[in-house]
């Protein structure tokens, strides 16, 4: 069990950067992407996107109101796989975001196309990277990438790029090919912070200390790694706690913390770097049964 204070100082902690994601991904939008007519990664993108394309066509919709009904569909669906602890911080750093959308004025700080490119952006990508730092994703195309992954052991990078390569294409289709140019670099900035806050690739061993071992198996048995279980005794309690042992990639390990909590929220999850020499860790393999 989490002690009550811990609790608090838990939900609150992740409470303040699920709102920092907010601010920060506002501000990237509102005063400098949308001065450089450029699209940021992900579902913020195609919010972007929308509300270029279909505001001059009679449907006025924000981007903030683009975002919650593109991520609506997708909560209802990782609510019903993944279960509600999944979900619920990254439908706080969601609404969130909407509602600085609507809180932050449109305004022009710089000119510089190019600038405001790159300082939209890295706002984007400095509060993406912090909230996969403390366990929980943001939403929209993480949801479809940790499904994905765990279900088709798809590439984390393959889907970004098919979502990004969708956002670019329908810049490119309706505003020209000139359009993409900035849109194209401010997508690398938001995959380079993302990678110096979180890296994303290093393979990452995790040993998961738990007293509700069947729970913990039950969700694990179809992830995309395999997992071993080792038994183990406290040494101050004396009491019987198993150990599951996972190496991971470093930008899955928000998804399957939240997959740990979904079942046990009293497990204990430790970290450290791995270095794979030999097996099949790298082989692709299908969702097993």
């Amino acid at each position: 069990m989490i002690k009550p204070n811990s609790k608090w100082r838990f939900y609150s902690k992740q409470s303040f950067f699920a709102v920092l994601y907010g601010v920060l991904s506002a501000m990237g939008v509102n005063l400098f992407l949308s001065n450089a007519h450029s699209y940021s990664v992900g579902f913020i993108g195609i919010a972007q996107l929308l509300n270029a394309i279909l505001h001059p066509l009679g449907i006025p919709l924000s981007i903030g109101e683009w975002l919650l009904i593109l991520n609506v569909p997708l909560f209802i669906f990782a609510w019903r796989v993944f279960g509600m602890r999944y979900i619920i911080f990254s439908l706080f750093a969601l609404l969130a975001n909407v509602i600085f959308l609507r809180v932050i004025p449109s305004a022009t700080l710089v000119t510089d196309p190019l600038t405001n490119t790159i300082v939209g952006n890295a706002l984007i990508g400095a509060g993406v990277g912090l909230c996969f730092n403390q366990g929980f994703t943001t939403g929209g195309a993480d949801i479809l990438t940790t499904f994905f992954q765990s279900r088709y052991h798809w590439k984390v990078g393959f889907i970004n790029n098919v979502i990004n390569g969708l956002i670019l294409l329908g810049a490119a289709i309706y505003f020209g090919p000139g359009r993409i140019i900035y849109s194209l670099i401010g997508m690398i900035v938001v995959s380079w912070l993302m990678d110096y806050l979180f890296v994303m690739q290093k393979e990452t061993s995790v040993l998961i200390l738990t007293k509700h071992r069947q729970e913990v198996q039950r969700v694990l048995k179809h992830y995309v790694h395999g997992a071993t279980l080792l038994h183990g005794t406290g040494v101050y309690t004396e009491q019987e706690t198993d150990v599951i042992l996972i190496v991971v990639q470093r930008g899955e390990l928000p998804a399957l913390k939240q997959l740990i909590r979904s079942v046990d929220t009293g497990s204990w999850i430790i970290t450290q770097p791995a270095n794979v020499e030999m097996g099949n860790y790298h082989v692709t393999n299908s969702f097993k049964d």
